[in-house]
């Protein structure tokens, strides 16, 4: 259960930081740029999540008894589940705007 609501949380952490790092490449200009690269650009918040899972350290699927062999392994997944949980964070937030109600 702490499981999924840390990873609910770190799924709002990594919207918060995408919008940052949107609107400062906007305001730098680079934003079309990064874009247009073949496959950052359409998978730069997979970048970003495994960016943020190595710079905050976490390791929230072992709690579920996922484990690697190798600490890049560890990143990588993390930052995957993370980027993966942002439609079930989009979800919780629309169910509880509508006072979890069905």
């Amino acid at each position: 259960m702490y499981t999924l609501g840390a990873l609910l949380l770190l799924a709002v952490l990594l919207g918060a930081v995408t919008g940052v790092i949107d609107s400062i490449l906007g305001i730098v200009g680079l934003d079309k740029l990064i874009k247009q690269i073949p496959v950052i650009g359409t998978h730069w918040v997979v970048l970003v999540a495994v960016l943020m899972a190595w710079l905050t350290n976490v390791n929230p699927i072992s709690g579920w008894g996922v484990e690697f062999d190798e600490r890049w392994m560890v990143i990588v997944a993390n930052g995957a589940v993370i980027y993966g949980m942002i439609p079930l964070k989009d979800a919780v937030v629309s169910m509880v705007n509508k006072g979890l109600r069905a």
